[in-house]
């Protein structure tokens, strides 16, 4: 490539942008409110779910009802899982809307549409193409994970909406030299510390610094810190942490930085998931169906490789290189490298319009097995009515069937079409089936409604909690062998729930003056199979989510639980025999 052309395609980097006037404001509260309406479309149907989400929600009302907004707390004690965002945004709403299943999932929604509406004004901004900025607003939107997670009672919606500032104006305060923006990029990373912790800072600084060194200019690399956007990050992070320190002290230290963050790093929460290639295959997943558009995109860039496309890189691998280095691996960690990914796809925009075949043909690729996962979706959610998906994916064969050679500008705009009615289809008769297995929103009030003492098996849904109103305790029965044996004994200090041992379960409710009902899921059932004190239960309520038991007197119990009862306490008293031999 000549060093003229190489020059023309840098100077869009280098050219001041037009002012904005109200048609842009007015064309992106348009994209704002259509990806609005979009994500907010059936979410009342939504339940909050366990174990992740109802911990958020949980927290949140806690500090609606007890007016601590300051210092996060759940059954009563403080938490230091996740900074204070998220909370405060979850109570805002709720203090709006009430303690319901919609208010706790508006932030993310009003996140993701936020986050469309940015990434189209950035997009603009920086390449001076409204098909290309357009695009890449409308394939975020419809995305597999951003979908998801815009409907999702976490803090990585709210993390993406303060990452898309952090990162991209940093590039064009790096860029251009533009201080305005670098003081942007800070308050904004500073906003995502305090939505997800440090990682909000130092994970965007890693890329922005590799990305300048990668241009090889030490003289790009200094413009990464001003001190005035150091003072801006200050002046949003201290206010919370510096308030915390003085409340909490050294214990907000230990359990934040020390557990949710330092641990996470290098000790895995879940061992099972820590494999290097896990977030490989997690990413071309999230970005469906627009997954082959993206790599598609990446390849042809290899050939120019122009400081926007070093930038989209080093954003999109080096975030996966990071997390794949940390022990802890969550599905949620591929997020933020979604957005780079998406605008490349949108940069085939143009010519899928123009009706250029290659592009197409690796969308459509993309486009099929969104379609064949949806599918599968609606084979394993055997209750909803799915005629209205079967009809759209059959529209979708036969039009761009023939559109394959005419009316080429519009196949772009029928996969977008179908994509958004198969998530309306899913949303609407798949997850309000679905996601009633992981909540306790019908468990709830019939556990409530049983007279007497209330208690859960092993796992405790916070989602009960919430619901209900009702503080319950965990029964903890002993490890099964080989459980949890390579996870670090550290990560049981997050379960701040009430818990209580099944032996002084057992101990206390001897003869039990009220009935004592005890609910054991479906995923912790093999475990209560396998539970010395199992015979002294019997059901009384099966549910969607789990099963109600009821403790049965002692006079009840089975001679085959008093025979295993009475041997058990005859090899603890040899046990005890034996180690006093070994200690004389």
């Amino acid at each position: 490539m000549s060093t003229k052309r190489i020059k023309r395609k840098n100077r869009i980097h280098e050219e001041k942008p037009a002012e904005g006037g109200k048609e842009v404001w007015k064309a992106l509260l348009f994209f704002f409110l259509a990806a609005f309406l979009f994500l907010l479309w059936g979410s009342w149907l939504l339940p909050v779910t366990d174990p992740v989400e109802s911990n958020y929600a949980l927290t949140a009302k806690e500090m609606v009802l007890s007016g601590n907004w300051m210092s996060p707390q759940i059954y009563g004690t403080f938490w230091y899982d996740k900074p204070i965002m998220v909370y405060w945004l979850l109570s805002i709403s709720y203090s709006i809307l009430g303690f319901t299943s919609l208010a706790s999932r508006m932030p993310a929604i009003v996140s993701g549409a936020l986050s469309v509406a940015l990434l189209i004004w950035y997009i603009q901004r920086i390449l001076k193409d409204n098909v290309i900025a357009i695009w890449s607003g409308a394939m975020l939107a419809l995305s597999l994970e951003f979908w998801v997670i815009s409907h999702a009672v976490i803090t990585d919606s709210i993390l993406l909406l303060f990452t898309i500032p952090t990162m991209l104006s940093g590039y064009i305060g790096v860029m251009e030299g533009n201080k305005k923006h670098l003081v942007l990029a800070y308050a904004a990373s500073g906003l995502a510390c305090l939505t997800k912790g440090p990682v909000g800072l130092v994970l965007p600084g890693a890329l922005l610094l590799l990305w300048c060194l990668s241009m090889k200019s030490a003289k790009m690399a200094l413009r990464l810190f001003p001190w005035q956007g150091i003072l801006v990050f200050l002046a949003v992070t201290l206010p919370w942490y510096g308030g915390m320190y003085l409340i909490h002290g050294s214990d907000f230290i230990t359990q934040f930085l020390g557990l949710h963050n330092f641990v996470r790093a290098t000790s895995s929460e879940h061992p099972a998931d820590n494999h290097w290639y896990y977030y490989l295959v997690l990413l071309p997943a999230a970005l469906l169906p627009w997954t082959f558009t993206a790599f598609y995109e990446m390849v042809k860039g290899l050939k120019e490789k122009t400081p926007f496309y070093r930038f989209l890189m080093v954003w999109c691998w080096g975030t996966l290189l990071f997390y794949t280095l940390m022990a802890t691996k969550y599905v949620t960690y591929t997020y933020i490298a979604v957005v780079p990914a998406i605008v490349f796809s949108a940069m085939a925009a143009p010519a899928i319009r123009q009706g250029e075949t290659k592009p197409f043909l690796w969308t459509a690729l993309g486009f099929v097995l969104f379609l064949a996962a949806a599918l599968g979706g609606s084979f394993y959610i055997k209750e909803g009515s799915w005629w209205v998906l079967y009809v759209v994916i059959l529209y979708a064969i036969i039009s761009l069937g023939l559109r394959y050679k005419k009316s080429s500008g519009r196949r772009l705009t029928v996969i977008s079409a179908v994509t958004a009615s198969v998530f309306l289809c899913l949303l609407m008769e798949g997850l309000p089936h679905y996601l009633p297995r992981r909540s306790a929103i019908d468990m709830a009030p019939e556990m409530q409604a049983a007279p007497g003492e209330h208690y859960f098996f092993r796992s405790y849904p916070a989602g009960y909690t919430f619901y209900s109103g009702e503080t319950a305790t965990r029964v903890v029965p002993p490890a099964v062998s080989g459980e949890g044996e390579d996870r670090n004994p550290l990560w049981n200090e997050k379960y701040v729930m009430p818990s209580i041992s099944d032996k002084d379960f057992m101990k206390e409710h001897r003869q039990p003056e009220k009935p004592v009902f005890l609910f054991v899921s479906r995923s912790d059932m093999k475990y209560f199979d396998q539970w010395f004190f199992k015979y002294r239960f019997k059901p009384v309520e099966p549910l969607l989510n789990g099963t109600i038991y009821v403790l049965t007197s002692e006079d009840n119990i089975p001679e085959s639980f008093k025979e295993a009862k009475e041997q058990m306490k005859e090899e603890m008293k040899e046990s005890r025999e034996r180690d006093k031999g070994a200690e004389s």
